[in-house]
């Protein structure tokens, strides 16, 4: 594993620093997100599951790996876990900067070890049910913004797959979706 340390290179010239982990999920240092993604090696990140009222998961279009025009549905909410940061806080901030919404009682739902399929990333599944998310759809604009009920989550995950992101198949496998949240209380 190279380090910058010999350089003196600022974070913010390669993107903010994250910890770099060990198979344990113990801290072995502080990078920048582009140097670790480069060399493939453990960090923590977090993507949050938003459900509305009736248990509907909120997904949004992103362009495909190979950005030939290909949209595909993906969780809209997801982060890398900043060096010093917990993964609460991380979650609070990744879903404050992507959808303008302040939550602090997030349930996490699993972690998922790192491997090849998922960047090397000890991910952090948190879940919340928002009564005004139809709002978020209307706000971001409808055509790249979805909240799929269980038969649709279902038909689309078995039958267009296609149209799913990677991280998404992995995660809807990882978390046997679909499956219907709890209402908030």
């Amino acid at each position: 594993m190279k380090t910058s340390s010999a350089t003196s290179v600022s974070s913010t010239e390669q993107g903010p620093l994250v910890e770099v982990m060990d198979k344990h999920n113990r801290v072995l240092a502080a990078m920048p997100m582009a140097e670790v993604r480069r060399q493939q090696l453990c960090h923590r990140s977090v993507v949050i599951l938003l459900y509305d009222e009736a248990g509907q998961l909120f997904l949004r279009k992103r362009p495909g790996p190979r950005a030939k025009g290909t949209e595909r549905w993906d969780i809209p909410v997801r982060s890398p876990v900043y060096s010093g940061e917990s993964l609460q806080d991380a979650a609070t901030r990744a879903l404050q900067s992507t959808l303008g919404i302040h939550a602090e009682r997030m349930r996490l739902v699993q972690a998922i070890p790192p491997s090849l399929e998922n960047g090397n990333e000890f991910l952090h599944v948190f879940s919340l049910a928002r009564p005004e998310c139809n709002a978020i759809q209307t706000q971001l604009g409808d055509a790249d913004n979805y909240f799929f009920g269980r038969e649709e989550l279902r038909c689309l995950l078995r039958d267009f797959s296609e149209l799913v992101s990677a991280r998404f198949l992995l995660l809807a496998s990882e978390l046997n979706l679909p499956k219907r949240e709890r209402k908030p209380v």
